[in-house]
This record gives C-alpha cells, sequence and structure tokens, in this order.
C-alpha cells in the first residue's frame, strides 16, 4: 500500500514538473525577477513553455538535474512555476563531469541548444589596455574643500585640454593610466592599462575650468587624475562555453596583484584581432618546466596543470579583460589561457 502511495506521488510529481508556464493557475503569484543591476552570474531567460525539467535536459542532457536549477534559484518558491521574462540563475557543468544516468525507462532527449548570458553589473568600471591612451578631455586640479583624495559626491574642478567638450549635465569618467610591458614567450607585449576611478557629472563648464560632481566613485580619485567620454559597454554577455583555442597568457590584474583568485580582473594578451569576443569562457594552465620526478638531475616537462576558468568582458584590438570564474590554486601573470 505504501508502494502504491509513493507511486502516486511520484507520477504527480512528474506531471506537474511537465506542466509548462502557460499552464500556470491566474492566482500564482509570480516571484519577482534578480535586480541584474547588482546580481552577478550566469542566466536564462524563461520563454513560453519551459519547465525545470526541459531546462535540465536542454543544459546539462539530463532531465533529472533539475532539482540543481531550483536549489541556486531561491525565489522560485514552486519548481512547478517559471514564468516567461523572468531570468533564472543557471550553473555550468565542468566539461569533465558528466551527466546523471537516465533511468532506462526514460527515453534519451538530444540537447537543444539554449543561451545563457553572464551578467556582469560593474562592467563599465572594469579597467582595460589598449595600444595607446585613450584621449583626456581635461584633468583634475582639486577639490572644493582642498581634499587630497576625492571620493563620491565631492565637488572638483577640471582644466579642459581642449581634446573634446565638457558638457554640462553629461556624464564622464575619470581615469589614469599605467604602461604595460610583459615578456609573453618570446616576444614583449606593450600596451597602456586604463584604470577607471570614478564617474562624474559637469555641472558648470566655464573658460578655464569646469566645475563637476562625482557621482559614483570605484576608487579615491587624486588631483592630475584624467577625464574620457563615457566608455559604454554591455553588462549581459552571451555565453559561449567552448570557442576556439587560443594561444594567450596572463598579462596583470587590474591592481597588479601577484596572484588572482576568484572574481578578480585581469588582462590577457589577445583582443579583438584574435576573435577573442566577450562572454567567450576559457580555461587558465600553469606551466611545470624543469620539475623532476628523481632526485637526481634528470627532469622531464609534465604536462600543464589546469588552474581554474575565466569569461571574457572586454575586449580590445590585443588584450581583453577578463574575470576569473574559478580556481583551483593560484593564478599568476603568465600563466597561460586556451
Amino acid at each position: 500500500m505504501l508502494y502504491q502511495i509513493l507511486r502516486v506521488i511520484s507520477i504527480w510529481t512528474m506531471v506537474l514538473l511537465l506542466v509548462p508556464v502557460s499552464g500556470i493557475s491566474a492566482w500564482a503569484q509570480a516571484p519577482q525577477p534578480f535586480d541584474t543591476d547588482e546580481d552577478q552570474g550566469f542566466y536564462y531567460t524563461i520563454q513560453k513553455g519551459d519547465t525545470l525539467w526541459d531546462l535540465s535536459q536542454k543544459f546539462y542532457s539530463s532531465q533529472w538535474d533539475w532539482p540543481g536549477l531550483w536549489e541556486i534559484n531561491k525565489e522560485i518558491k514552486n519548481p512547478h512555476w517559471i514564468y516567461p521574462g523572468n531570468k533564472i540563475r543557471v550553473y555550468l557543468k565542468s566539461a569533465d563531469k558528466q551527466p546523471l544516468p537516465q533511468p532506462a525507462v526514460q527515453p534519451a532527449k538530444p540537447k537543444v541548444a539554449v543561451a545563457p548570458k553572464f551578467n556582469y553589473p560593474g562592467i563599465d568600471k572594469v579597467g582595460f589596455i589598449k595600444n595607446t591612451q585613450e584621449n583626456s578631455l581635461g584633468e583634475i586640479i582639486r577639490e572644493r574643500d582642498g581634499n587630497l583624495m576625492m571620493s563620491a559626491n565631492d565637488i572638483i574642478y577640471i582644466k579642459p585640454t581642449g581634446v573634446g567638450a565638457l558638457i554640462p549635465g553629461a556624464i564622464y569618467q575619470i581615469f589614469t593610466t599605467e604602461p604595460v610591458r610583459e615578456k609573453t614567450g618570446s616576444t614583449v607585449f606593450t600596451g597602456i592599462k586604463h584604470l577607471i576611478k570614478a564617474e562624474v557629472e559637469i555641472l558648470e563648464n566655464k573658460v578655464q575650468y569646469a566645475r563637476a560632481i562625482i557621482k559614483k566613485s570605484y576608487r579615491d580619485a587624486t588631483v592630475g587624475d584624467k577625464i574620457m567620454a563615457f566608455y559604454k559597454r554591455e553588462s549581459m554577455l552571451p555565453v559561449q562555453p567552448a570557442p576556439a583555442p587560443i594561444d594567450a597568457v596572463i598579462l596583470c590584474s587590474e591592481d597588479n596583484t601577484v596572484m588572482v583568485n576568484d572574481y578578480r580582473i585581469t588582462f590577457i594578451n589577445k583582443g579583438k584581432e584574435s576573435r577573442i569576443r566577450p562572454g567567450q569562457i576559457y580555461s587558465v594552465f600553469q606551466t611545470q618546466k624543469n620539475k623532476s620526478v628523481y632526485d637526481g638531475t634528470d627532469t622531464i616537462d609534465l604536462d600543464p596543470l589546469k588552474s581554474g576558468k575565466l569569461i571574457v568582458l572586454h575586449t580590445e584590438d590585443t588584450s581583453s579583460t577578463v574575470v576569473i570564474l574559478s580556481s583551483k590554486r593560484d593564478i599568476h601573470p603568465g600563466d597561460m589561457v586556451n
């Protein structure tokens, strides 16, 4: 008797999971969508007819992975009710992890391509490396009260360079630069790293100077920092988990840290000219040269160690800005990317 009850419950659970969103009861209240201005991660926009059961099949080639999707989407109160237009988080399985086996009674279904996206709300503040410096429209000459370090809501004065206009009411970015020179194999990579410090609104433009207010601050600004046009970029990136292999290396991190771990911004020496695109995911490897397997002098070159994954956020001609998604061990400048 107990077996029959459990079997009925199991059957009804599968039926409910297979009910498309178009058949949801009218009284069911749709959950609030994620605030993509704040939340970072991989997302999929629900389409009419989607169920967690079917999405699990499409993403992971197994309907039985649907509890994992539900687990990372806490705002979904009932797994049978998902709503078109809402965004749900998805996780990307490691390529070496096999999908869960399906029961013999469940016929295999072909994997249907779906289009997850990676959301990075802070895209407008990440740095980048270019061959030449971005045009500077002005330079900070002082803060209204004489403060040496400037942050949000501070009033600043800017000396125009004459390269372009500083328009009252318009938003610009405060930035600073530093040269990058890194040996990559037998060649040397050179470029100019741009570090974005803040967003600033022009309040008034006089002949010799402009008065402005810092609207958003990411790092303290100082006298001498430069002003550039707002470098607007797309924060929701189509994910490409298996692009063509590249032969790239990590140049440096945004803040010049020696070791780079999860969610840190760094740069690689390949960009648009190498067909690198935002949303592409690559693996990071560490070399094991001259590691001896004996106590003597005999040495061999071991295979590189896979140390993590990264996703491309922004590309320039010869470089890309990336963020580390995961790391098994510390990542360093000079590590290989492929």
